[in-house]
């Protein structure tokens, strides 16, 4: 499970992960910078429930015509 150890402070560099919900698609920030009042052992939980992941999301452009 995802805690605010495991976030970087993503202040101008090229870490562009995210928390992501695999169970509802939702995405979250994962700039440790925006959680800086919450302990470092807070476990990330979407609404739903679920543990959120820390992942990149990579995004592909393909022609159709």
């Amino acid at each position: 499970m995802v805690t605010v150890a495991d976030l970087k402070d993503q202040t101008l560099t090229a870490d562009n992960a995210i928390l992501y919900c695999p169970f509802c698609g939702v995405e979250f920030s994962a700039n440790a910078g925006d959680y800086w009042s919450l302990p470092k052992t807070h476990k990330f939980l979407c609404p739903c429930g679920e543990a959120m992941k820390l992942v990149t999301k990579h995004t592909v452009y393909r022609r159709v015509k």
